[in-house]
């Protein structure tokens, strides 16, 4: 099976990391609902319940990644006494309005 890229890079900020963990809780739980309608049916289609699954066995492994890294960073800021954070550089303000 082909390695996974990694789920951050070192600029990537905590709350990055929770909005990625939030999509990926979205994509799990989508190919599980799928999965449950598909064998639901008189005639489940073996390749869609072989692509939830693997849909959902993937964004499975990447919350797991993505809980450890956003605990290994809590847990480094507390050793050292708190941490500072970076306004968000996106706005939705919209400019002369």
């Amino acid at each position: 099976m082909p390695r996974v890229p990694e789920v951050y890079d070192h600029i990537c900020s905590i709350g990055e990391l929770i909005d990625k963990l939030s999509i990926e809780n979205i994509k799990c739980s989508r190919a599980n609902h799928t999965a449950m309608d598909e064998r639901e049916k008189d005639n489940p289609d073996p390749v869609v319940l072989a692509d939830c699954e693997r849909l959902a066995r993937t964004a499975g492994e990447q919350r797991v990644r993505l809980k450890d890294e956003i605990n290994r960073r809590l847990d480094e800021a507390m050793r050292r006494g708190g941490f500072n954070v970076a306004a968000e550089a996106r706005t939705y303000d919209l400019k002369g309005s």
